[in-house]
C-alpha cells in the first residue's frame, strides 16, 4: 500500500504540473510534439514508470485528419518492461487509413491462485499493419496483417504448474484477415456526436506457423453523444471478441484496458468468448483544459478454453470495473488528452493509470 500511495502522490504532482500550464498560451501555437509520463499500478505487474510521446503531423497535402506517431516505453517494479510504437496515418482527405503497431515486452506475471503464488515470464513481440480504404461515404474496408512471437518461462514451481495445467505453449504465428468500419468521427482523437463501428476477422493458418488453424472475430462499436452540456461527452462502447475452438492460450480473448475494461491486467482472465460494454462521462470544467470523468464497464467470459482436458482455464463469468479520472487537453486543436484513471475491479483490485489518449 505504501508504494501505491507514493505512486498516487507522484501521479498527482505530475498531473498538477501539467494542468498548471497557463491557458493564455494560444491554441494556434499548439506544439506538434509532446512528451508525457507513463505511470501504471496494477496488482499483476506492480508499479510502472516510463515515457510516451505524441507527434502530430499531416500525412499529405490534403485535408486529411492529423496523423499521430505514438512511441514510448515502461519499466515496472516486477522487473517487467515494454517498448512500443504506433503510427495512425490518414491520407487523401481521409480516403485511406494505415495503422501500424510494433511492440516488444518482457512481463513477469505475479498473482495468487488457489493460495499459491504463481510467477512466470511472458516475452512478446507483436506487429500489425491495418490498411483501410473508404469505399462509400463513412464506410471503410481493409486487410489486417499480423505477426506475434510469444514465449513463456516459469519463474517458480507454481508458475510452471500454471503453464502446464493451462496447456500454454510458445507461439510464433503470422496472420491476415478482413476488416470493415463505419466511421463518422470528425475529430478522431476526441470524438463528439458520432459513431465508430468496426468488425474484424483475423485468421491464423498452420502454413503461417499456427499449431492448428484458428481464427477470431472482433466487434467494436463506439458511440459519442452530447452530455448535459455541449462541452460534455457521453462515450459508450460495446465490444465482442470470439475465438474458434483451437485458439491457443495467447489467442484467447482477454479482459484488459486494451480491449474493454481498465484495471484487469492483460492475460490474467481469458475465455473463448468475451462480450461486454462500458460507458464514460467526460465533463469539461469551465473554460479550462481540465476534464473530469466517471466510468463503468461490465464483461462476460464464456466458452471456457479449447480442448477437453487440455486447457483447464475456468474464468467464465461476469466481471466489472468502475472508476474516476481526470483529463488534460494536451494538444487542443487535435483533441489529444492525458488521462489519469483510478479503477476498482470486481476482484477488489485497484489500479492507477497515467496515459495518453482516450481509453476508447
Amino acid at each position: 500500500m505504501a508504494i501505491r500511495k507514493i505512486l498516487l502522490y507522484i501521479a498527482l504532482i505530475i498531473s498538477s504540473t501539467l494542468f498548471a500550464q497557463k491557458d493564455s498560451i494560444s491554441v494556434k501555437k499548439e506544439k506538434a510534439f509532446a512528451i508525457v509520463p507513463l505511470i501504471t499500478s496494477t496488482p499483476l505487474m506492480g508499479v510502472g514508470f516510463g515515457l510516451t510521446t505524441s507527434y502530430l503531423y499531416q500525412g499529405d497535402k490534403s485535408q486529411a485528419s492529423k496523423s499521430q506517431l505514438n512511441a514510448g516505453g515502461q519499466y515496472t517494479t516486477t522487473e517487467s518492461y515494454s517498448v512500443f510504437a504506433t503510427n495512425n496515418l490518414w491520407l487523401r482527405d481521409n480516403k485511406f487509413r494505415l495503422v501500424t503497431m510494433l511492440s516488444y515486452s518482457g512481463i513477469n506475471n505475479e498473482f495468487e491462485e488457489d493460495g499459491d503464488n504463481v510467477e512466470y515470464n511472458i516475452n512478446t513481440t507483436l506487429f500489425s499493419q491495418l490498411q483501410m480504404m473508404r469505399v462509400y461515404k463513412n464506410v471503410y474496408a481493409g486487410i489486417p496483417l499480423l505477426y506475434k512471437r510469444i514465449t513463456y518461462k516459469p519463474n517458480n514451481e507454481f508458475g510452471e504448474d500454471f503453464i502446464q495445467k493451462n496447456g500454454i505453449e510458445n507461439e510464433r504465428t503470422g496472420g491476415f484477415g478482413l476488416a470493415g468500419t463505419y466511421d463518422s468521427r470528425k475529430n478522431k482523437y476526441y470524438p463528439t456526436n458520432s459513431l465508430f463501428i468496426t468488425t474484424r476477422w483475423d485468421i491464423y493458418p498452420e502454413w503461417l506457423g499456427a499449431v492448428q488453424d484458428y481464427n477470431k472475430v472482433i466487434i467494436n462499436a463506439r458511440g459519442y453523444i452530447d452530455g448535459f452540456s455541449r462541452e460534455d461527452v457521453l462515450a459508450m462502447q460495446l465490444y465482442g471478441e470470439y475465438a474458434s475452438y483451437f485458439a491457443p492460450d495467447a489467442g484467447l480473448p482477454a479482459i484488459s484496458g486494451k480491449s474493454i475494461l481498465r484495471g484487469f491486467p492483460q492475460g490474467q482472465l481469458k475465455a473463448r468468448y468475451m462480450t461486454g460494454g462500458q460507458a464514460e462521462y467526460r465533463y469539461t470544467i469551465g473554460q479550462s483544459r481540465f476534464r473530469a470523468v466517471g466510468f463503468f464497464g461490465l464483461v462476460n467470459l464464456a466458452g471456457g478454453s479449447y480442448g477437453d482436458g487440455v486447457n483447464s482455464r475456468d474464468d467464465d463469468g461476469w466481471y466489472n470495473a468502475v472508476g474516476l479520472g481526470a483529463r488534460y487537453k494536451l494538444q487542443q486543436i487535435t483533441g489529444v488528452d492525458i488521462r489519469l484513471d483510478f479503477v476498482r475491479t470486481s476482484l477488489d483490485d485497484y489500479a492507477v493509470y497515467l496515459k495518453l489518449n482516450q481509453a476508447f
